[in-house]
């Protein structure tokens, strides 16, 4: 196989398409780790969702690479990728670089529905389809942004490219944040954050991975701790409550405890959100609706917190309650993967 990323991207096509992969269109030459920037990670994804063979593959992958890859050496198998909340990979080096290839898996619940609400509104706004649900949806969605009903949509996609919010400015985070684009007939793209009736979570938050080493003793400084410490988390109780479940005896040191900072929380909140794009919600009997502005967002993000819950014998998970004038939510710092320590943080909506 070559040693050009994209010729190698190319080249892993051919050994992953029997296994229904292929190298994510949207990196055919792979990119920088994560976490370890000298590593190159490519992302596997499926050919056809909806025939998830992912089992196969995760079974096959060492031995693939061992046949496929001639020189590759210190080849292992991750039961969850250093450059994934929620996938397994495989890594090796060859010729001194160092891959890393990340297995994603089938679409899950809130994927498939999001197609289905693409196909739906393409029927809906190019072949004329009646229906009272989607109706009331575009009804609402020219409620909340009156702009929106005097336009006509020519084109419905799903958006594809990247989801990091790093490095993008407020007013572009609908950009990024929307699952679906509509185009209207001057070019104007309108776009749609989508959620199904089990759709809470609003945003990912970093610092999980980091919050404690593999010893179990909680790292202060690290951007975990920062992220807790804005919010209020006495770390002293995160720490308690490990250690009981683990029945470890250590004596630890005595971290101050800091008010939750008001405004670092709204923030944080701010980017959680974003603006400039609909927020859409399937209920039970229709649709949540409502367009971000700059108004929208402030009330969104003007965020106090009502309590912390801690870990201890029961429950691993550190859980923050919080509200704002106008919703409910909870933070859940947990472990994603039924391991021990945290590794991911979700802000859900109540």
């Amino acid at each position: 196989m070559a040693t050009d990323f994209k010729q190698f991207g190319s080249d892993l096509n051919q050994i992953l398409k029997p296994y229904n992969y292929t190298v994510a269109t949207t990196a055919p030459a792979g990119k920088p780790g994560k976490g370890d920037k000298s590593t190159r990670e490519f992302r596997l994804q499926l050919i056809n969702k909806d025939n998830n063979t992912s089992a196969k593959l995760i079974k096959d992958i060492e031995a693939l690479i061992k046949s496929s890859v001639q020189g590759a050496m210190q080849i292992k198998f991750n039961a969850l990728s250093p450059n994934s909340s929620k996938f397994s990979s495989c890594s090796f080096t060859f010729e001194g670089q160092k891959f890393d290839l990340v297995v994603a898996q089938g679409a899950n619940r809130g994927e498939k529905f999001e197609g289905k609400v693409v196909t739906d509104l393409q029927k809906y706004f190019l072949r004329g389809l009646t229906d009272s649900s989607y109706k009331d949806l575009i009804e609402k969605m020219s409620i909340a942004y009156p702009e929106f009903a005097n336009i006509e949509i020519a084109k419905v996609e799903q958006r594809k490219g990247s989801t990091k919010k790093t490095g993008v400015a407020i007013e572009k985070l609908g950009e990024v944040i929307g699952d679906i684009v509509l185009y209207d007939t001057t070019g104007k793209k309108w776009y749609i954050s989508l959620k199904d009736v089990n759709g809470a979570t609003v945003s990912a938050l970093p610092g999980a991975g980091s919050l404690f080493n593999d010893k179990g003793d909680l790292q202060v400084n690290s951007e975990g701790a920062e992220l807790l410490k804005k919010f209020g988390v006495d770390l002293n109780k995160v720490q308690a409550g490990f250690d009981e479940r683990k029945n470890q005896k250590k004596v630890r040191p005595k971290y101050p405890v800091v008010r939750a900072n008001t405004r670092e929380i709204k923030d944080i909140f701010k980017r959680v959100w974003g603006m400039n794009y609909f927020y859409v919600r399937k209920t039970t009997s229709s649709w949540e609706v409502f367009w971000i502005n700059s108004k929208k967002l402030d009330a969104l993000s003007n965020v106090t917190v009502e309590g912390v819950r801690y870990p201890g014998k029961n429950t691993k998970t550190i859980y923050i309650d919080l509200k704002s004038p106008v919703k409910k939510y909870l933070i859940e710092v947990r472990n994603s993967k039924a391991g021990e320590y945290p590794n991911d943080i979700k802000v859900r909506v109540k």
